[in-house]
């Protein structure tokens, strides 16, 4: 009965008792970060506390090296379970699977078998022996690089967990700290024996007392529920949402701010934002400076530069108060709206090429109709005219009405192509085919500039593309070959395969366009139209619409021009005989 209630049985009993309800608690809160191996490493911790008490109160030296070699397996241990449990609690789980976290318990566990195989293989100790009733011993080399190596992992853990630690909100991360100096008091008195092995017998029961630091460690987590979700929330959930959060206090200082805030306010990682006053800070932006520093509600839009790219955001800063509405500080929650920006300058964009085209169409459209109708009441009016007189003005009533027609079509095809989900539908066709269809409508155009049209086109040469984009194209071009060309000239449409592509080329000998020109032509903001040989005018939409639906076809055109030698224009599609 007495040795039931000695100092060794009693520690182990209190021991079991503890290891059982953290265990327990592991078991309830599972699910958090951090959690499950923090547990083992406070068991670990625990173990080895006993397992001193009980080293001392042995005599002989074989008991004090069984119970000095579980000592150094629960030390052991300790390493890679603080590695895991930091990446655990930072969040690096890639590290965590089960591959790893396996290989690395197995590399320690070999130590832990050397440990043990010490009366065998004599690598741990040069020499073990007891002094005044303390067992005393000096490590081999081996030992103690392997040690170091342990004191440089915890050093690191260490480290990342003081990082850690700082992020958090200040009540989380005063506990925090103290946690951590608890954890490393152990840490420094093994430190300890380690270098000064003869002061052992002073530092040996100094371990049991910094054993007890475990104790307080638990109990530590367990007052302010360091694991639960309720603190561990905030961390998680703050630092990854997509908002900026920034705090401040009566005194304008910084007290608390998120990973986003920090991104948008850090010039960088020596200057950080926490403690400093919104007047270093907030400078760029005077009127969210002014809305804190009178701790007032307001909404301010602000952007600035984020490397290279240039950011836009809504900042809404909100006052906060105690129970009787003091005035506690300010909030400010930062919202990214640099994807909205650009939407609202791209709509803006678009409806200054809508304003453009407006002005454009009503302007074209409406001469054109005002002269077919001034010709047909000419018709009306002079039924004496002679044939001749008849023939010219039938024939510029035509010319009228076709470039009308063809207007419109470039038209209704634009405003097709600007609404979302436009279908085509692409198949093998017969380029000569689509060719002589586009040609026939612009006949009468090239005679009244006589106007000589040769056509080099293989009938068995074929694109991939849709019907209608391939002969609306081809006629686009073509009548502004025919638009640039001068009296006389000569125009010529040839194709030609190669590579898997099909390039269709219409080119003329008219008056060409300077490089300025040419740049315009693939500029989709652009409704630039000159007027032609014969005065002839438009809207410049043909181009456009035709550069268009060459990329929904994936295909592209291709320009060569050359002020006063004419211009080439060339469509470039796939070979629909790879089909």
């Amino acid at each position: 009965m007495d040795d039931l209630w000695s100092l060794p049985s009693i520690t182990i009993i209190l021991s079991a008792i503890l290891m059982c309800i953290m265990l327990m608690y592991a078991i309830v809160y599972h699910q958090e970060r951090g959690v499950r191996y923090f547990v083992w490493v406070l068991v670990c911790r625990v173990v080895y506390a006993g397992c001193v008490i009980l080293e001392i109160s042995r005599s002989d030296l074989q008991t004090k090296l069984f119970f000095r070699n579980i000592e150094q397996t629960a030390l052991l241990f300790m390493v890679p379970l603080m590695v895991l449990f930091v990446l655990d609690l930072v969040g690096k789980d890639k590290w965590l699977r089960l591959r790893w976290s396996l290989s690395l318990l197995a590399l320690f566990a070999c130590w832990a078998v050397v440990i043990w195989a010490e009366p065998y293989w004599h690598v741990i100790n040069r020499t073990q022996e007891l002094i005044n009733g303390h067992l005393v011993t000096t490590k081999t080399p081996y030992s103690l690089v392997f040690n170091l190596l342990c004191y440089a992992i915890i050093a690191c853990c260490v480290f990342v967990l003081v990082r850690y630690i700082r992020s958090t909100r200040p009540e989380i991360r005063g506990a925090g700290m103290w946690l951590l100096l608890f954890g490393c008091i152990p840490v420094l008195v093994e430190m300890m024996k380690l270098f000064k092995p003869n002061l052992s017998p002073w530092l040996l029961p100094l371990s049991v007392y910094s054993g007890i630091c475990g104790i307080i460690m638990f109990w530590i987590i367990l007052r302010k529920r360091l694991f639960s979700s309720v603190p561990m929330a905030r961390n998680i959930v703050v630092e990854t949402m997509h908002e900026g959060m920034l705090i401040m206090n009566t005194d304008g200082n910084i007290i608390d701010s998120n990973r986003f805030a920090r991104l948008l306010l850090e010039v960088d990682d020596n200057h950080p934002i926490l403690g400093r006053s919104y007047g270093e800070v907030l400078t760029a932006w005077p009127q969210w400076q002014s809305a804190c520093a009178r701790m007032e509600e307001c909404r301010v839009e602000i952007s600035t530069r984020i490397g290279h790219e240039k950011k836009s955001y809504i900042v809404n800063v909100y006052p906060f108060f105690t129970q009787r509405q003091r005035k506690l500080g300010t909030i400010s929650i930062i919202i990214d709206i640099t994807e909205k920006q650009q939407a609202l300058e791209q709509i803006a964009r678009l409806n200054q090429m809508k304003d453009q085209l407006f002005t454009a169409v009503s302007h074209d459209i409406r001469n054109p109709l005002a002269v077919q109708v001034n010709l047909l009441e000419m018709l009306e009016q002079d039924n004496e005219s002679s044939r001749q007189a008849n023939r010219e003005v039938f024939h510029a009533l035509s010319e009228q009405i076709r470039n009308t027609y063809s207007m419109v079509e470039n038209l209704v095809e634009w405003f097709r192509g600007q609404k979302e989900g436009i279908v085509l539908h692409p198949e093998s066709l017969i380029v000569s085919e689509a060719v002589e269809e586009a040609c026939r409508l612009l006949v009468l155009n090239c005679e009244a500039k006589q106007l000589t049209l040769h056509i080099h086109v293989d009938e068995e040469i074929r694109v991939h593309t849709d019907r209608e984009v391939l002969i609306l194209v081809i006629r686009n071009l073509l009548s502004n070959a025919i638009k640039y060309s001068i009296q006389g000239g000569v125009i010529l449409i040839r194709a030609i395969a190669s590579g898997g592509r099909v390039e269709i080329t219409v080119q003329d000998d008219g008056i060409g366009m300077s490089e300025e020109q040419i740049s315009h032509v693939f500029d989709d903001t652009r409704f630039d139209s000159t007027i032609g040989t014969a005065g002839e005018k438009g809207t410049g939409l043909g181009l456009l619409v035709s550069r268009q639906f060459l990329r929904m076809s994936d295909g592209h055109l291709k320009v060569r021009s050359k002020l006063g030698s004419g211009s080439s224009f060339t469509i470039v599609l796939e070979d629909g005989d790879l089909r």
